[in-house]
């Protein structure tokens, strides 16, 4: 590794990026005019185990996620392996603080959908060995068939680091791992990182324990403002600083001059060779049909593992069916008075139970994977297949809810003829709830958690009551709002629903109903055809539209998180920024 000072040209000229293991070159991040971390060089070695130190704030976890690529810095440049960090992410193996592997799968699993994401151009049985290989570095292996969910905090850590470990990196970066765990297990697992570096990788870490670096070959100091105060081992940060223990060194670094020079590490001569990895050399991009089946299984795993969750979302469905059902009075359709009245009124509801269905199945699954799904699209997933990837695991679900909600109305409320016509009346549902599905995904895009998607909720349910036709006639609106409601799902459903039950001829025979209400019978008379395609095409914009919203949420997390620099002579080079190829 080497640094520099941080008031000196961190880029100068005939400096070139090491080949082999992570090189940083003048990186400084700024956020809204604030500087966050200074101009910092660094290399870490294949081989090398470095620690990065430092009160809290001091940007430790800024500097981190720059250099594994979560974010671009506001000036500078990083490498892997001599390729720029944006080309050469399948080569980091970043590990975040938070918990991004799936509680319900096994150990065995998480890793092995992992490989079939990061390594998909590996032949299976190859991946299976490599996830085997994977298990037995991290000392799993016996917990290999155990849920995540049961596994202790640092076990729980090391799944995570095996999820990045299956695709082979040559560089292995983790955000303070040993958080929360006791001192035994803080110790077992830098024991575990000496290990993945004494196998050839690059290793850096983010810590606050203190009891484990004399395993490290070198800690990073890092003081308040994001200045690098020290580098070196074990034993020369101790006599620099003039410390008897690594925690006096904290208060060392907080009293020294925010100004002085950072002491240079012992020069870094570029690596002859760079480690063995399969994954350091540029791939094209994967296949969207076998991602989606990968994402899709793993999702559809996930789903059925979650037994007390799934039972609700289809038990709902035949109790809002049977509510519809009852709500109205019996064999009201028969009725020749009052049956095209409360025949709209039974479509409505049927519409509505619909909607929901679809909504509340999907308007939290983006957000609740949202850490997740940035660290995966890092690495080569592709965002039109893990839409795609929901879209066939919800669409069969929400198809089989709208069947168990239309069974007890149609039982319930037999038609005022062939009992067939509640064929059509689930064909349409079916088609509702899936347009439903499509915006509860673009909820879940917008929002920032699974929290704030139930939130937000009411705020699509309810223009979906207001515009759907029959609280408020088409007959009767404003041209604006008619125009709004001709591109509502709830507008079109009802009127294929109303279709299938023959309300047309009924509204428009019952006397006096149209001038009282303003229905009208042309309303139900558009076939079935026309509302079904009208249900596509809007779920097919939605949809084009989520994933477009996607894709800028995840380039804004790369690359719109901190302020871009561009720098004069002296200042450091600007941020080279490649394009990004989110999806």
């Amino acid at each position: 590794m080497s640094s520099s000072p941080p008031t000196a040209d961190a880029t100068a000229p005939g400096a070139t990026a090491t080949r082999g293991g992570l090189s940083a070159r003048g990186v400084r991040v700024q956020a809204n005019g604030q500087t966050l971390v200074r101009s910092v060089d660094i290399d870490v070695r294949p081989g090398e185990l470095c620690a990065i130190i430092g009160a809290s704030g001091a940007g430790k976890s800024t500097l981190l996620r720059v250099l594994a690529g979560v974010n671009a810095p506001s000036a500078g440049t990083v490498t892997v392996d001599g390729e720029h960090i944006d080309y050469a992410t399948d080569s980091v193996g970043y590990v975040p603080t938070g918990d991004l592997v799936h509680p319900q799968l096994t150990v065995r699993e998480a890793l092995s959908y992992a490989a079939a994401l990061r390594a998909y151009d590996v032949p299976a049985r190859e991946r299976e060995a490599r996830v085997e290989a994977v298990l037995e570095e991290l000392h799993m292996t016996h917990r290999g068939d155990a849920q995540v969910r049961s596994l202790s905090d640092g076990e729980r850590r090391r799944v995570g680091c095996g999820t990045e470990l299956v695709g082979d990196p040559s560089v292995v970066v983790l955000d303070e791992p040993t958080s929360g765990l006791d001192p035994g297990l803080e110790r077992r697992l830098m024991v575990l990182l000496r290990e993945l570096a004494d196998r050839g990788r690059a290793v850096l870490v983010t810590t606050h324990a203190t009891g484990s670096l004399r395993l490290v070959d070198r800690i990073i100091v890092m003081a308040s403002g994001g200045r690098v105060a020290f580098v070196g081992s074990h034993d020369e940060t101790l006599r620099h600083f003039g410390a008897e223990s690594i925690d006096e060194v904290y208060a060392a670094v907080e009293a020294s001059d925010d100004t002085s020079d950072v002491v240079p590490s012992r020069p870094f001569e570029a690596a002859a060779q760079t480690s063995n990895n399969a994954s350091a050399r540029r791939r094209a991009a994967p296949p969207m049909s076998s991602q989606i089946r990968t994402l899709s299984s793993r999702y559809a795993l996930c789903m059925r593992r979650d037994a007390r969750s799934l039972a609700l979302m289809i038990g709902q469905a035949p109790i809002i069916g049977i509510a519809i059902g009852l709500t109205v009075p019996a064999n009201i359709l028969s009725n020749s008075l009052l049956g095209a009245y409360y025949g709209v009124l039974l479509a409505f509801m049927v519409v509505i139970g619909a909607v929901w269905l679809g909504l509340i199945a999907a308007c939290r699954e983006v957000a609740r994977e949202r850490d997740a799904l940035l660290r995966e699209a890092a690495v080569g997933v592709r965002l039109d297949a893990y839409l795609m990837s929901k879209c066939a695991v919800i669409f069969p679900l929400v198809a089989f809810q709208t069947l168990l909600l239309v069974i007890p109305v149609a039982v319930l409320q037999p038609p005022n003829g062939a009992i067939t016509q509640y064929a059509g009346v689930l064909a349409v549902s079916i088609v509702g709830a899936w347009g439903a599905v499509a915006i509860g995904l673009l909820v879940s895009v917008l929002v920032q958690n699974a929290g704030q998607a139930t939130t937000v909720l009411p705020l699509v349910v309810i223009p979906q009551l207001l515009l759907a036709g029959a609280l408020i006639p088409p007959s009767k609106m404003i041209a604006p709002i008619k125009a709004l409601s001709d591109i509502t799902l709830a507008r079109w459903t009802l009127s294929g629903i109303g279709n299938s039950l023959e309300l047309a001829g009924s509204v428009s025979s019952t006397e006096g109903l149209s001038d009282a209400t303003g229905l009208r019978g042309e309303f139900f008379n558009s076939g079935l055809i026309q509302p079904i395609l009208m249900i596509a095409l809007l779920s097919a914009v939605t949809l084009v539209f989520t994933a477009i919203v996607l894709d800028r949420r995840v380039v804004n997390a790369i690359y719109d998180e901190y302020d871009l620099l561009d720098e004069g002579p002296g200042g450091g080079a600007p941020a080279v920024r490649p394009a990004a190829t989110a999806a």
